[in-house]
């Protein structure tokens, strides 16, 4: 009796734990294939493949946005130039926004002024120097070294003939459609100039603040004062070289008024604008202008010759270093570089901005590589 109710505590003690439910185990994760290697040639191969891909598309890009591109680029360098004017405003305690109304509503006041003292003599001389270009010629066949040289190549000839016939329009444009286009692209782009200029001009500050966001905080002060100074340089430039070219163009038509030249506007104005080229164009505006003035009488171009010569050493060795007293002293070899491939890539808007590039990068070389190589 006592051995059947021990078999009996000891089934019901052996299956008292049977009877509790056992937890339901969490099911088990969904099992991860391996990391896919960055040196599998197949992830290299799309990668590498995709990133062409986007760097020509790019690149396609940037050529359609060339001309975009370089005008905002003219804006920006213009505004620079003209950023000393808006500072010396804002100096005396002038709002930089009235400051920037009253430098730009100058600049346009000056120009329009310009355009409309000369436009109409402009015009007329320009027209009446084409259209007297045949005879100036047939006049030229008399003397006796040209008209040797005009019996063996025709040369005389050869240019009359293509004076006579030209067509002012065709000439510029190629046809009167084509003078139209380029007529209104030409105040389309100049109008985006002016109007992306006086934007850059009120934004300058705002402009240099959002970019020294792009720099760590550490080097921030740094990079404002070497920025500033590269600013400075590249604007004292701009304006150093309007300033040689107005007063070369100005020198050029007293010149030519007491020579009795008679037409000095348009001859005055082709100096001054060559002589923004760097390097060669004040040798090239004044060789032009000496041919032409040959054509009239040989004894002024012979003057005209001379004049330019002496006023080239003047202006290089006494204008230019007291204009350009305030911007980097860009040195010749620097200067030709810079002009042969701003001209390669952009013709003679590349030659144009790539001097006060180069005066900015001279800059940055002076201020940072160069204190550090000599620390080294």
């Amino acid at each position: 009796m006592e051995e059947a109710e021990t078999q009996q505590a000891t089934r019901s003690t052996s299956a008292a734990p049977a009877a509790v439910t056992a937890p339901a185990e969490p099911p088990s994760p969904r099992r991860r294939g391996l990391p896919f290697r960055r040196s599998h040639p197949y992830y290299i191969g799309f990668v590498g493949g995709l990133g062409v891909i986007v760097c020509y598309y790019l690149a396609q890009a940037l050529l359609v946005v060339t001309t975009e591109l370089i005008l905002i680029l003219i804006a920006l360098l213009i505004a620079v130039g003209l950023n000393p004017l808006v500072e010396k405003l804002t100096a005396r305690g002038m709002r930089r926004g009235f400051a920037v109304l009253i430098v730009a509503g100058g600049g346009l006041l000056l120009i329009a002024a310009f355009i409309t003292a000369i436009a109409q003599p402009l015009a007329t001389q320009t027209s009446g120097l084409i259209g007297s270009m045949p005879q100036r010629l047939e006049n030229l066949e008399r003397n006796g070294t040209i008209a040797n040289l005009d019996q063996r190549y025709n040369v005389v000839g050869r240019l009359q003939t293509m004076f006579s016939g030209a067509d002012t329009a065709q000439v510029i444009a190629g046809s009167i459609l084509g003078f139209g286009e380029f007529l209104i692209t030409s105040i389309f782009e100049t109008f985006t100039v002016l109007v992306m200029t006086i934007y850059f001009l009120s934004s300058l500050p705002a402009i240099r603040t959002a970019t020294l966001r792009f720099v760590p905080a550490s080097r921030r002060s740094r990079v404002a004062l070497l920025s500033e100074g590269v600013l400075d340089r590249m604007g004292g430039y701009v304006s150093g070289a309007a300033t040689v070219a107005a007063l070369a163009g100005l020198a050029a038509f007293l010149m030519l008024g007491v020579l009795q030249v008679e037409f000095l506007l348009p001859l005055a104005l082709l100096i001054a604008l060559t002589d923004l080229i760097p390097l060669v164009g004040a040798t090239i505006g004044a060789l032009v202008v000496t041919i032409i003035v040959f054509l009239d009488s040989p004894a002024k171009a012979l003057a005209a010759a001379v004049f330019f010569v002496v006023y080239q050493q003047f202006e290089n060795f006494v204008i230019y270093p007291r204009v350009m007293s305030r911007s980097v002293d860009v040195p010749p070899m620097v200067a030709v570089i810079a002009a042969l491939i701003g001209a390669a890539l952009l013709g003679v808007v590349g030659a144009l901005l790539a001097i006060p590039l180069a005066a900015g990068a001279i800059y940055l070389f002076r201020e940072v590589v160069q204190p550090r190589q000599d620390s080294m």
